[in-house]
């Protein structure tokens, strides 16, 4: 099964809390890097603007390179998604649009998302997390 990637599991991931949850993370990461993973072209926007205040700009496409290069994909969003994500976006118009795109291509793919966001639940998605 595929899973979609979201922003803050890459900075969770990327900027552990605890030392806990970094051997968390590491045991939950092995275990979903053997599913198809895939991360909508918005996540990668958002990771490298967010991580790259910390990291540099360089410094978060590594990062996000390293997940493209060992076990995910860069999902392309297409009409299909478009279309799903304008309608959820015009009855859910509290949620941010790029929750609202994650969740559209979350729903195409029929899959999770990796993240503890709670706009994935008001929007009808499966969520799952590394805790």
């Amino acid at each position: 099964m595929v899973l979609v990637l979201d922003t803050r599991f890459l900075i969770a991931h990327t900027f552990p809390p605890t030392e806990e949850d970094r051997k968390k993370l590491k045991e939950f990461s092995s275990r979903i890097a053997r599913e198809g993973l895939v991360i909508p072209p918005v996540v990668a926007v958002e990771f490298i603007k967010l991580a790259g205040l910390k990291l540099g700009r360089e410094g978060a496409e590594v990062r996000l390179k390293r997940w493209i290069n060992t076990c995910a994909r860069i999902y392309e969003v297409g009409e299909e998604e478009s279309f799903l994500a304008g309608r959820m976006a015009l009855s859910h118009g509290g949620v941010p649009l790029a929750d609202v795109i994650i969740g559209a291509v979350a729903k195409i793919l029929k899959t999770a998302v990796v993240s503890d966001d709670p706009h994935f639940f008001e929007l009808g998605v499966r969520t799952i997390w590394y805790r």
